[in-house]
This record gives structure tokens, C-alpha cells and sequence, in this order.
């Protein structure tokens, strides 16, 4: 199994090599193809990343997987999802994922999404536990395994009325991103929102009960333009279903009642929406089993 793996960068020099790092000492019996894109950064984020791929490149990099292979691309500033479309363009991988270069990679976060895609041929695209780490790499607040279904991803429900998808965190076959790719290059915030209602008009999101990556939080990161993010939601879904008034109604108190509440909503969940599968580690193997509630 290849991994190709993108990374798009701009002015991030102070994270990225944390971040390349995460992806290269992956370890496990696959491939991994590294690419870097970065977005015109006036920072030494292009120098620190050609510096990695050159060591790898003249076999310098120590590697604990099969075999890897990394490369730096190099546009004027046309923005973060055109560097994702640019890259993946040139993948030629089983499996792609994309992490910002300010996010990292968990160790073992390959070898567990390539033994569920190695177990299961027919899943189409994975998602694991994504935890959240402050500038200096310190744990903020653990993730937790998140069930989603199907047709409230196609209806632009998670990350609107409910919990989001945690991008950092996703795996696809690289059949499904030929069936809906590109990334609408206009975009500047939300078209990973865009791709995740694509990619369920053909296949469902499972879920994974492993710890995948870690999101870090800091001033600047373009996840924290709310309003711009928004606007890019209702261009890409322009009105609320019946479906989505229903979530809303559920997830509006659950999120603002917080912790105190949350055993009943993890209790009525199931109720009212019924239950999902999802995928867990058993000795090492992948299994399915029933999620008691919307985390698993």
C-alpha cells in the first residue's frame, strides 16, 4: 500500500518541521509519497522543507517504512486548496490524506488506517481521533472517536448543526478523490466542508478508534476566520433540510449545556437518531462494532 501524503505551507516555519517529521517516521510495511506544495511562504518554510526532501532523496533520512519519496513544489500565493489540488494532481498513491503544516501525525497512524483499508477493501474513506495540541505541542484537549452518517454528511450537517469533521484526521482512496476532485480553487476556508458532502454522495465516512493526529491551535490559523467559514458553508449548501432542523434542535443545547448535560445526549442520541457501526482494534486487527451512542 502507498501513502501520498500533501502539505500545503505558508509562512509556517516555526511548526513545519514537526509536521514533516510526523509524516516521515511513520513506520509500518507500506509506502509513503510525501509532497509539500508550498504557497509562495516568505518565511524559510520552502528552504526547511527542500532540506528534508533532500535528505531523502540522497538516502540520508532514516525511514521505518518500505520505502518513501518527498518532494517540494513551489507556487505564487493562490491560496491553501489550490496547493492541495496542485499536489494531489501529481499523487499516484492508494491512499491520500492531506495535514497543514502546523498539525502533526500520531505514531502508528499509518499502520492502523492501512490494516482497516487492507481489512475492509470495500471502505472508501476513514477518519481516526483527532486531539488538539497549543503552539508548543502541549495537549489542549484529547479527541474522541465521532460516528457520522452518511446522509447528514451529504446534507452539510456536520460542522453546521453538529459536531465537524476533523480534517487532519481523514484517509481516502485515491478512486474516490478522482470521482470529485478538484477542490473548488476559490475557496479560502471551507472546502474541506465542500469535500466531505462530495465524497458522501458516494461512499460513507467510517470511523476509526485510534488516536490519527493532533490539530494545534494558535493566532492566525485560517480555522478561526468563523465568518468567512460560514460564508463558504451556505455556498456550498444553500439551504437548511428538515434533517439538518432536526440536528440542530438535538446538538444547539448539547454544545452549550456542556459536560454536566452530556451523559443525556449520549443517552437520547441513539433514541432518536439510532446507532451506527464503527471500526475498532482488536489485538491489532480491525473489527466492526456497534457505537452505543454518536461517539463511539
Amino acid at each position: 500500500m502507498k501513502f501520498s501524503i500533501v502539505t500545503p505551507v505558508y509562512n509556517l516555519q516555526d511548526f513545519i518541521s514537526e509536521t514533516i517529521e510526523s509524516v516521515l517516521s511513520q513506520q509500518g510495511d507500506f509506502e509513503i509519497e510525501y509532497i509539500v506544495v508550498d504557497d509562495g511562504s516568505q518565511d524559510s518554510s520552502a528552504h526547511i522543507a527542500q532540506t528534508y526532501a533532500q535528505k531523502v532523496l540522497g538516502g540520508s533520512y532514516p525511514t521505518a517504512c518500505t520505502k518513501i519519496s518527498m518532494r517540494v513544489i513551489q507556487q505564487e500565493n493562490t491560496g491553501m486548496y489550490e496547493a492541495i489540488n496542485r499536489g494531489f494532481a501529481q499523487c499516484s498513491g492508494d491512499i491520500y490524506a492531506w495535514i497543514n503544516a502546523d498539525d502533526l501525525y500520531q505514531p502508528g497512524a499509518f499502520a492502523a488506517m492501512a490494516r482497516v483499508f487492507t481489512h475492509y477493501p470495500d471502505i472508501q474513506w476513514l477518519k481516526g481521533i483527532c486531539s488538539s495540541i497549543d503552539t508548543s505541542g502541549m495537549l489542549l484537549e484529547p479527541g474522541a472517536c465521532y460516528t457520522y452518517k452518511q446522509h447528514w454528511l451529504a446534507l452539510g450537517i456536520y460542522g453546521q448543526e453538529s459536531y465537524f469533521v476533523q480534517q487532519d484526521s481523514v484517509f481516502w482512496r485515491a478512486a474516490l478523490w478522482r470521482k470529485v476532485a478538484p477542490m473548488p480553487k476559490h475557496y479560502r476556508s471551507a472546502a474541506d466542508y465542500w469535500l466531505w458532502i462530495q465524497m458522501a454522495r458516494h461512499a460513507p465516512l467510517w470511523s476509526v478508534n485510534v488516536p490519527i493526529s493532533f490539530f494545534r491551535k494558535r493566532e492566525g490559523q485560517i480555522s478561526k476566520g468563523v465568518a468567512k467559514y460560514k460564508k463558504e458553508q451556505w455556498e456550498t449548501r444553500p439551504r437548511r433540510s428538515l434533517t439538518a432542523w432536526g440536528a440542530r434542535i438535538f446538538f444547539t443545547p448539547e454544545s452549550r449545556l456542556g459536560k454536566p448535560f452530556e451523559k443525556f445526549f449520549l443517552w437520547a442520541y441513539p433514541l432518536l437518531f439510532g446507532r451506527q457501526v464503527y471500526i475498532e482494534m482488536v489485538g491489532g486487527a480491525p473489527v466492526k462494532k456497534v457505537a452505543q451512542s454518536y461517539i463511539c
